[in-house]
């Protein structure tokens, strides 16, 4: 009988954690050059000591210690896939929070304040508008709410917009001006308006 394989998927915040040690290694300059991004950058699989990805459609393994050996072209590209996918994660692992502990932990605020200003800015914008209400409350409305992320959220939020007829539920999701709401919507801001809004 043939030995079972499994692809192995560490927990949110490991693969945050090996996100982050890739994009330390890379120049940071090369975060405000995004006319450097030359190359198509997909299927990132992050290790222990090295990460895959596809370039241009040619499988890539490098070591996080080889990384500042490639291309500056290709040092950029791989940052800027690298930087997504860790925003993208963040906002899971926020929902995660969420989902738990009914709160956003000080130290994962503390953690993203500079990398990822919108996704800070999204979380004050939650709290805000949850102020006054006990995190067991928030929890337990998140814990039963249906999560999305990855790729399916936005698909999920174009389907409910476009359904009701958008211009006042978008009005309604940004709030501009004393009224509060969301600055940018993501699979965070989408999911936490889904369960303020009981959808």
């Amino acid at each position: 009988m043939a030995k079972k394989t499994y692809d192995y998927k560490p927990r949110v915040t490991k693969q945050i954690n090996h996100l982050s040690r890739a994009i330390n290694k890379i120049d940071p300059n090369l975060a405000n050059k995004p006319y450097a991004v030359e190359h198509s950058i997909g299927s990132v699989k992050m290790g222990i000591n090295d990460f895959t990805y596809t370039k241009d459609g040619v499988l890539q393994k490098v070591r996080y210690d080889q990384i500042t050996s490639l291309s500056q072209r290709e040092q950029a590209s791989v940052l800027n896939k690298l930087s997504q996918e860790r925003y993208a994660l963040r906002q899971q692992r926020a929902l995660e929070q969420l989902k738990t502990k009914g709160k956003i932990s000080e130290q994962f605020k503390r953690s993203i304040k500079e990398q990822n200003k919108k996704l800070y800015e999204n979380i004050q914008e939650m709290e805000e508008m949850l102020e006054g209400n006990v995190a067991n409350m928030i929890q337990e409305e998140f814990s039963e709410a249906s999560i999305v992320t990855g790729d399916d959220w936005f698909g999920e939020a174009d389907s409910f917009f476009q359904k009701q007829g958008g211009t006042p539920e978008l009005f309604d999701f940004y709030r501009p001006g004393e009224a509060g709401g969301f600055s940018e919507l993501n699979a965070f801001t989408w999911n936490t308006y889904k369960v303020i809004k009981g959808i």
